[in-house]
């Protein structure tokens, strides 16, 4: 059964609203990791440039995120370009339906979060989903899809253009393409699959560079079936040639704009510390350290296991997987993937900056859907597992779910207990985003409880047709809503952060929409009184 059976029509139309219908936008943040991608975007379309400082950015600042060339001199995203054109296709979908002033910034950040954030994430819980209901029944697979999409930052960075979600849909949909492939009798069928699931794959590098080490374990593995049967090695080469056409299209940037195809924006940032962290060991990488296991994986601020504690049974369900011969290679694959993200976290010299849990593992975690998917199959008649599990899903669920919709913006220098300090008094307050990712300006409404509680919901529903239900565990599964709500509350007794009420109070200062706050910057067309940007100069502490 691997098809959009009954019944899953809901689902989807739960997880597009969970995505789509609340947009939280605060322009005066000046979000660094989207406005330079956004204005790269708008250069790219009006221009045919990927500069961002020149007249088509009608005059924007860049923030800290950004690279100066010394190739040409002139001003670049330091990330790679891939979210670059999902934003550009969102511009372009924002001029179509702008007036005749042109559309806002706040119109063009949404409708670029949108296809860069929303719509693959929603693409992805598809292709995982024809995946693997044929294997482990319609209830495990979706519950073990909900559970990522809605109990992890998953559904956070699916409200951003952060790279992040479109990365892991490259990525994830690339190594099903190739699973898939390898398992084709056909010559022909094995090796276009393999060589698209390459491409994809490879796609996901030119979005987040760190992408890049994803093909240690899938090399790994695919080269442990190199004599599996005949086809295999041409199979492996025909991945691998895919992989290498997005990896060169990268580089043929790298030298436009920098001058190398081995140049990096990395390389070129235009802030000094940001530029020394990077520089650091490989990419910023060196090897594991205590905090960096306290601050990705422990800590109540950013830490993966407050976030998405599932995360702890998906690996298990992981290891099942890759120990049992239908399904090993897939199993060890993204095994693999997730024991090298936990690696590269705990590793990072840098914490990320404003964020939902550890962002750079958001590339890792559709891989517990597999193990998920095991799991949930093989406890679905054991009350005592079906509390614990559908208890961890709600509370990650409500967690998530607040963050994505209220404030997905989280500066953990200035709170140690977000839940409490941040979501829940902004949910409490009244204060509530946009609705439809900012592209319909200024209606206001209260939809976050709506969302939440019917992502609570259809989780919940979604176990029940996972389970076996009987009247144990229908109160298993009861115990496990009253766990996952109570998880939540006990937020309430952490520590808090002396700075908690002063983020709070700037929090509630640019909340949009608001009479004051929600004003937004117009674009008028390029052709109008926009002004070139004045070149902005290096400080002697950054990289010449």
């Amino acid at each position: 059964m691997r098809g959009l059976v009954p019944g899953a029509a809901g689902v989807w139309l739960l997880l597009a609203l969970a995505f789509g219908l609340d947009a939280p936008y605060f322009e005066q943040t000046r979000n660094a990791n989207e406005r330079p991608r956004v204005m790269q975007a708008m250069a790219l379309v009006d221009a045919g440039e990927w500069a961002i400082d020149g007249p088509a950015v009608r005059g924007l600042e860049a923030g800290p995120d950004t690279a100066r060339s010394k190739h040409d001199g002139r001003l670049y995203p330091n990330k790679p370009p891939g979210a670059t054109l999902a934003a550009a296709v969102g511009y372009r979908g924002a001029v179509a339906l702008a007036g005749p002033e042109g559309p806002t910034l706040r119109e063009v950040t949404g409708w670029g979060r949108w296809v860069g954030g929303a719509i693959p994430t929603l693409l992805l819980a598809v292709v995982l989903w024809r995946r693997h209901a044929g294997v482990y029944g319609v209830g495990a697979t979706m519950a073990a899809v909900l559970t990522w999409a809605l109990a992890t930052p998953a559904v956070v960075y699916a409200h951003l253009l952060y790279g992040h979600a479109l990365a892991a849909m490259f990525l994830h949909v690339g190594i099903t393409a190739v699973a898939a492939g390898i398992e084709r009798d056909a010559a022909r069928e094995r090796w276009g699959l393999c060589a698209l699931g390459g491409a994809l794959a490879g796609s996901a590098v030119a979005v987040e560079y760190v992408a890049a080490f994803a093909a240690i374990p899938i090399g790994l593995v695919l080269m442990s079936r190199w004599r599996a049967h005949a086809g295999m090695p041409s199979a492996i080469a025909a991945a691998l040639v895919g992989a290498l056409v997005p990896v060169a299209l990268l580089g043929a940037y790298h030298h436009a704009v920098f001058g190398s195809a081995f140049s990096t924006g990395y390389q070129h940032a235009t802030v000094a510390d940001f530029a020394s962290k990077h520089g650091q060991g490989l990419l910023g990488l060196g090897w594991p350290t205590w905090h960096g296991i306290s601050v990705h994986l422990l800590s109540p601020d950013g830490g993966l296991l407050w976030w998405a504690p599932l995360v702890v049974p998906g690996l298990y369900g992981l290891v099942l997987v890759a120990r049992d011969d239908a399904r090993r290679f897939e199993g060890r694959v993204h095994l693999g993937l997730v024991l090298l993200f936990l690696w590269i976290n705990v590793s990072l010299s840098f914490e990320g900056g404003w964020r939902v849990g550890p962002r750079y593992f958001v590339l890792a975690l559709p891989s517990f859907v597999l193990g998920w998917a095991e799991l949930y199959a093989q406890t679905r008649t054991r009350a005592p597992w079906t509390t614990l599990l559908v208890g961890l899903g709600v509370y990650g669920v409500i967690v998530n779910g607040l963050a994505a919709n209220l404030w997905p913006h989280l500066d953990l220098t200035a709170v140690d207990a977000p839940v409490a300090e941040v979501l829940l008094p902004l949910w409490r307050g009244d204060l509530r985003p946009y609705v439809g990712w900012g592209v319909v300006s200024g209606l206001r409404t209260d939809l976050v409880t709506v969302v939440v509680g019917a992502s609570v919901i259809g989780f919940a529903l979604v176990w029940a047709r996972a389970v076996e239900l009987t009247l144990r565990t229908s109160l298993a599964l009861l115990g496990g809503l009253v766990l996952g709500v109570s998880l939540v509350g006990m937020h309430e007794l952490l520590p808090r952060n002396p700075k908690a009420e002063r983020n709070l109070a700037y929090i509630e200062k640019v909340w949009e929409p608001r009479e004051q706050a929600g004003r937004t910057v117009t674009l008028p067309p390029l052709s109008g009184a926009a002004k070139p940007v004045q070149r902005v100069v290096p400080s002697r502490s950054a990289p010449q």
